[in-house]
């Protein structure tokens, strides 16, 4: 599934890309996943606790970065 990159808004494919090919910012962010409760900031899926500001901005050590329960937000239904 194509998602446009958080930070530079350039298309990148989800499925092998974690980070974009364009300013090299992790794509898939906690805050665009179905499985995080933003109000809790925890993931519904694996109970983590997950401080909003690292679910908005993640770095390639965040949990969302290889997540294999990730859902985007975005995707058609």
């Amino acid at each position: 599934m194509e998602i446009k990159c958080p930070n530079c808004g350039a298309e990148n494919w989800l499925e092998n890309q974690s980070r974009c090919f364009q300013c090299n910012a992790v794509l898939r962010r906690c805050i665009d996943c179905t499985n995080y409760d933003r109000r809790a900031a925890t993931c519904t899926t694996t109970n983590a606790d997950i401080d909003l500001r690292e679910a908005e901005h993640p770095s390639v050590l965040s949990c969302s970065t290889n997540c294999t329960n990730y859902s985007y937000l975005g995707q058609a239904a």
